[in-house]
């Protein structure tokens, strides 16, 4: 799941890029996470309706990307 570089995942992994680690994207006062750059972004959000894909609105989001990356490498 840490493949996607969030500015999460670049601080956790000690990379310099300062001490801000708001989403970029959508401008919000919330930290950068896998979780809100595939969820709760309003940029994102945006790009995933004009690509016609939805998400569920309740569960566990994490784990239906493992499920989907583990269905796609069959």
């Amino acid at each position: 799941v840490d493949r996607l570089n969030t500015r999460n995942m670049l601080s956790r992994r000690h990379y310099n890029i300062g001490t801000n680690l708001d989403c970029l994207l959508c401008g919000e006062h919330v930290e950068e996470t896998l979780e809100h750059l595939f969820f709760h972004c309003t940029f994102s959000t945006r790009c995933w309706l004009k690509l016609n894909i939805t998400w569920p609105a309740t569960g566990d989001r994490l784990h239906l990307l493992k499920h989907l990356k583990t269905r796609n490498q069959r």
